[in-house]
Parts: structure tokens; sequence; C-alpha cells
């Protein structure tokens, strides 16, 4: 192991698309399709607008600062040490829980096949099982991790290619019109889409384990973000044309439109079942990697208890008790609850105040329109973040607030201890 490895630029673009595409999207489609119709793949070009924004002041402030920690530095820098600890402690907790949330919807998944099933295993075992195994795979070296996400990356772009390859035989134009499109559908669909964005920022974490980071950093995040636009339309338009607007999931819905044959029909779709759990394991691999550093970085400026021992590293130079750490975390976030709405919302609220606060840090330094642009885009993620927390009651802030405020506590402490010990 070469102790100066760094990930190379379209290797951390595949990461950065990894961690996005997935999930969020193959189930989201169908819905967005109900909801728009035909102007469905506009949907998610609009939404990624509202957020370009944010992106391009995110883009920025990794140019200014290619250092592990991202938007815990970018508030550090210029909003001082408590607002820097909010955001980039917000940040992690919230990246906690959604690696929760994904390990937990992989384990569910998995319960879907029939090997599993006859094991009588619980999805609470299989998220501890599978958490320990990633703390191993994250203590070893960036190559493995490349090679990790190479591999995923391939399982995941089936059911992707199976639509594209199916297209020229089912294709239907009557299937665009099945549904009128409205606004107020339209306004439905941005939560959906907003949320298959979450985590485009996350190679900000690492911008100095990035092949040439101050200039490569930005360009990962803005050329990851414009793959991502383009597959997300692509693929809406692709779905919408072959199954229409239909509350199915289409990719489960292909082969049998294709073929008669059960055998198959069955070896086929669970083919797919396994290429959308992996794209789990993809999210999940590469935000655990890239949230280490977050961690990492708050160790490295001594902003809280402990910190000394967070900036160590193993041999393959990894922080490895940032990795232990993480672990324990997402294993009490699933201990403490594995309902979607918990875990979504304790991870939407800690991104967007990190996101809030890296605008506000943007608009300090250069007072651009980007920045106002930005801090709307941070508007609009709070605005649907109240809403559903009004829907579904605040009870699902408690396990957040409490792991934010005994954070907040530690950082307070460690200040305190750091004077004293300066005085004397």
């Amino acid at each position: 192991m070469h102790t100066n490895s760094k990930i190379p630029f379209w290797v951390a673009v595949l990461i950065n698309t990894n961690i996005v595409i997935g999930s969020a999207f193959f189930l989201g489609a169908p819905q967005v399709s109900l909801l728009n119709g035909i102007f469905a793949p506009f949907a998610w070009i609009i939404c990624g607008l509202l957020l370009l924004p944010l992106l391009i002041v995110l883009a920025k402030l990794s140019r200014m600062y290619p250092i592990s920690g991202g938007l815990y530095i970018y508030s550090l820098k210029h909003l001082g040490k408590f607002w820097g600890f909010v955001s980039g402690w917000g940040y992690y907790i919230g990246t906690a829980a959604a690696n929760a949330l994904v390990l937990h919807a992989f384990s569910e998944q998995l319960l879907n096949f029939n090997v599993i099933k006859n094991f009588n295993l619980s999805s609470l075992v299989l998220d501890l099982f599978f958490v320990l195994f990633f703390t191993f795979l994250n203590l070893l070296n960036i190559e493995f991790l490349e090679r990790i996400q190479i591999g995923l990356a391939v399982i995941k772009s089936i059911p992707m290619i199976l639509v594209i390859v199916a297209l020229p035989f089912l294709f239907n134009i009557n299937n665009l019109f099945t549904v009128t499109p409205s606004v107020g559908g339209f306004i439905q669909t941005i939560p959906l889409a907003l949320f298959a964005y979450i985590g485009i920022e996350a190679c900000c974490a690492v911008a100095d384990k990035i092949h040439d980071g101050q200039k490569n950093a930005a360009r990962v995040i803005l050329v990851s973000f414009a793959l991502i636009i383009v597959v997300y339309a692509l693929l809406q338009t692709a779905i919408l044309c072959i199954t229409g607007a239909s509350p199915v999931n289409p990719f489960f819905s292909i082969i049998p439109m294709l073929t008669k044959n059960p055998t198959i029909i069955a070896l086929g779709n669970s083919f797919i079942n396994f290429a959308m759990a992996a794209s789990f394991l993809a999210g999940f691999y590469g935000m655990f990697y890239y949230n280490n550093w977050n961690l990492y970085a708050m160790g490295n400026e001594n902003s809280i208890l402990c910190s000394k021992y967070l900036v160590r590293v193993n041999k393959s130079q990894t922080p490895w008790i940032c990795v232990l750490f993480q672990s324990a975390l997402v294993i009490a976030f699933l201990l403490i609850t594995t309902n979607i709405n918990y875990l979504m919302t304790m991870c939407d609220l800690g991104t967007t105040i990190a996101y809030f606060l890296s605008a506000i840090s943007f608009l300090v330094i250069f007072k651009s329109f980007w920045g106002y642009l930005a801090i709307a885009s941070c508007g609009l993620l709070l605005l649907i973040n109240s809403e559903r927390l009004f829907s579904a009651g605040f009870i699902y802030l408690v396990p957040f607030l409490v792991i934010l405020g005994v954070g907040i506590i530690a950082h307070k402490v460690n200040e305190i201890l750091k004077n004293k010990n300066q005085y004397f």
C-alpha cells in the first residue's frame, strides 16, 4: 500500500454517482410517472436545477479548501468554531442515519430471496452483520474501495441497461399520454426527486484524497451531478414509454412483457432484485467511507473530546477509530428504530443544516448571486422537511436532537479544557 494513494478523478465520479443513483430512483420512478405523465423526465431536470446553485457554491468552496472535512471546514473557517461544529456534527450524524436507512433497506431487499428466508433471520440481524462486515472493509485501503465500487456499479447498472435494451421492443407512444400532468402533481414530486439527489456533495469530505483535489473535487461534484440528471431523465423517459403511468415497479415488469417463459421471468427478476440490492450497498459503502473523514476532520481541528484518538490511522492510512465510532453510531440508530420516516427525517435535517451553513459561509466570502440562490435552495429543503415533520410528528427528531446535543456538549467541554490548559 502506498500511503500517498489518491482516488482517480473518474473513480471519484463513479463513487459519487454510486452514492446517489440507486434505491431512491428505483422506488420513486413509478410515482414520478403517475404524478407528471409526459413531463415526468422534466421533473428530474427541474428539481436538479433547483439544487444547482447549492452545488455550484459547494464546488467553489471545495476548490478553496481541498482538505478532509468538507462542509464542516467551510463553516468552521467563516462562521467560527461553534457553527462549524454544528455543521460538521449535524452532517455527520445525519449521514450516519442515512447509512442506517440504506443498510436496513438492503436487508429488507435481501429477505426477498428464498435462500435468505430459509435461515429465518430478521432484518435487524442482517443489519448488524453487514455493519460489522463493512466496518472491516472500511479499514482497508483506497485501492480496495475502488475495486468494490466498480463492481457494484456494474451490477446496479443491470436494471437500467434492461430498460434501454427493452425500449425498442416495448415502445408505445400512447403510454406518454396516460396521465394528464398538473402543477399539484409536480409539487408532490419535489420531495421524491430531491431525496434522490441527496449525497451528491459527499466527495467534499475527502477532497484531499482525490487526485489533484484542489481542481478535481469541484469537477467531481459538477460532472457527477450532470451525469445523474441525464441518467434520471433518460431512464424516466424510457420507463414511461414502456410501462406508462403505472404504480407497478417497471424494473420487474419488463421481463414478463418480453417473454411468457416462467423460468426466465423468475430468474431474470431475481437477478434484477439482486442488482437493485447492490445499489443500496454501493450507496452505503461510499457514504460510510466518506463520512469517516468528516469525523477525522473534527478531530484534526481538536473540535471535540478525545480528538487525539480520532486522527489515528492504521497501516492503510484509514482513521480506524472514526470507522469504529461510525459503526457504533449506525448500530445505535438501528437499535433505536428501523422506521424509514425516522431515519429519513434525521438524515434530511442533518444535511440541510450543513447545506444552509455552507451557503451562509459562501455569502460571507463572496456575497454573490449564487450564494443567495443557494440559500433559496436550502429554504426549499427546509420547507419540505418541515412539511414532513408536521405530517409525521416532531417525535421523529428526538434521537437526532439528543445525539446533536451530546456532541455540542462534548464540543463545549473540549473548548473549556483547551482554554484552561492555555491559561495554566
